[in-house]
């Protein structure tokens, strides 16, 4: 490649818009599909464990429902799953196999932060307050 087909190419590219988008001052546009932070929806789920047990990347532990919580009569023993999203690969597998269709898939790909590594705020805020536990 010559000197002039090099300038050309330069010259080109100053003129042209950025190619790339000027996050996070600009959106970034999302398909409805992605598979962004999910949690469970402790109002359908019964505490089977199927998704811990078939989560390849053991990101998924049963844990008690803390006190307070008004627990449905379907979950006995009283648990949920608890997700790390820092372990968590996406592959939405817990979502397929959970036969209560118990999951809430979204398409939030904003992770990095500090406060929350976890789904156990947005699935406990599928619950009421106020019961026994």
């Amino acid at each position: 490649m010559g000197k002039p087909k090099i300038l050309n190419l330069v010259l080109k590219n100053l003129a042209s818009k950025p190619a790339t988008i000027q996050y996070p001052k600009e959106p970034t546009p999302v398909e409805p599909d992605y598979r962004g932070r999910h949690y469970a929806d402790l109002g359908k789920c019964t505490g089977c464990s199927l998704c811990s047990i078939e989560c390849p990347a053991d990101a998924i532990k049963m844990t008690p429902i803390p006190s307070g919580y008004d627990v449905p009569k379907s979950n006995p023993r009283k648990i949920y799953p608890l997700i790390d999203y820092g372990k968590c690969v996406y592959c939405y597998r817990c979502i397929t196999v959970c036969p209560f269709n118990a999951y809430i898939s979204t398409n939030e790909y904003r992770l990095a932060d500090t406060a929350m590594h976890n789904s156990s705020e947005l699935s406990l805020s599928t619950l009421k307050k106020g019961g026994p536990g």
